[in-house]
């Protein structure tokens, strides 16, 4: 469905601008001709597109640098299927690397930026560079603006249903770097010629600190998913002892703040030994898994179930009282798996004791429910 949506709606900006990219060349005429300058500048155009600095969870390209002396050296009317194509080039070469997608893409679709530019500058005659005419290159500025912002907005909320305020601050800081690159591209433009190669060493500078961002995000990511490893059971997927220990004491400050009821319940499965003897430890492993599986998926968003080890769980209950615990462990009943049944210890802190005492209780409360008989569960006072 994803995909459907990404083809469509990359379809409906598209088409049109192949459109209107080839009927440009095929209407209008310029005092212009295309010269081996243009050729330089649309690969230079198309490195810097593969330039990605990563901003948030999007990404800016150094593309002005070469796309404004374009508008001056180029015919006005082959600049957007001229930028276009090399957008798909680039986009083909980002693909072959193995680039990451971000936020607001450049795609050949993409390229409507170059339309309304294009536009008003053949409006005003096609002239030359002249700083004097900075109204227009203004305009032209914004209006250029205009057309990337608004497909992007749109198709980044309608196809990957990006936040608003996530999508306005990545936004505001790629079109920050177009606004920053522009008075260098222009600058290139006014020189004319092969002027614009003077930017070479920026176009270093930049792909040398887009490097190293990707570096320390690749490196912080692999840090995340390395800590998430450390605190999550690989077999289970619940959480282990270790993030137990540790929310329990996050949970433990925040009821001191608020007053409200801190519940703990210590849960072992029956005779798990049996089932594993009798049908193998793959088989329990598999149980072990659809336990928690069933159980998470009616524990509310703020409950904690974690593998304490072997078959036994660990259950944080936070805001709920030893009646609401009960509660919890009747719907963990319910759902669970008919090959098994549990035992649980539930308890209450007091608001004095350590709480880790409380996990204590709760777990002699457990082995209480196991000399009972088992298949039970018991509430310590």
């Amino acid at each position: 469905m994803h995909l459907r949506r990404s083809l469509l709606w990359t379809g409906i900006f598209l088409v049109p601008f192949i459109a209107v990219a080839v009927a440009l060349p095929l209407t209008g005429s310029s005092s212009r001709h295309f010269t081996a300058t243009d050729v330089v500048l649309l690969a230079v155009f198309v490195v810097l597109v593969r330039l990605e600095y990563p901003v948030g969870a999007g990404a800016a390209v150094p593309a002005q640098l070469a796309f404004v002396p374009l508008l001056f050296a180029m015919p006005l009317r082959d600049v957007p299927l001229a930028v276009g194509l090399g957008t798909v080039v680039s986009s083909g070469v980002l693909a072959l690397a193995g680039k990451r997608q971000t936020l607001c893409p450049n795609a050949f679709g993409a390229a409507w930026f170059t339309v309304p530019p294009v536009l008003i500058l053949l409006a005003a005659g096609e002239k030359p560079f002249a700083w004097s005419h900075w109204p227009l290159y203004l305009a032209a500025f914004a209006a250029q603006t205009a057309a990337d912002l608004i497909p992007a907005v749109v198709f980044e909320r309608v196809v990957n249903h990006a936040p608003l305020p996530l999508l306005a601050r990545v936004l505001a800081t790629v079109y920050g770097f177009d606004l920053l690159f522009t008075p260098v591209g222009m600058l290139a433009a006014a020189e004319g010629g092969y002027a614009f190669l003077a930017v070479l060493p920026l176009m270093a500078v930049v792909h040398l600190l887009s490097r190293e961002r990707w570096g320390r995000l690749d490196a912080e990511s692999e840090a995340e998913r390395l800590g998430e490893l450390a605190h999550f059971d690989e077999l289970t997927q619940a959480a282990n002892r270790r993030r137990f220990d540790e929310r329990l004491l996050v949970e433990q400050s925040r009821a001191e703040r608020s007053g409200s009821d801190l519940s703990v319940c210590v849960i072992d499965l029956d005779h798990f030994k049996a089932y594993n003897d009798a049908h193998g430890h793959p088989a329990g492993d598999d149980l072990l898994r659809r336990v928690a599986a069933a159980w998470t998926g009616v524990l509310r968003p703020d409950s904690l179930l974690a593998r304490l080890g072997g078959e036994e769980f660990g259950l944080i209950l936070p805001t709920a009282s030893s009646q609401d615990a009960e509660v919890v462990v009747e719907r963990l009943r319910s759902v669970t798996p008919p090959e098994v049944t549990f035992s649980a210890g539930i308890a209450t802190w007091d608001f004095v004791e350590p709480v880790s005492a409380a996990v204590e209780r709760a777990d002699v409360a457990l082995y209480r429910a196991k000399a009972a008989g088992r298949d039970r569960f018991v509430l310590t006072a």
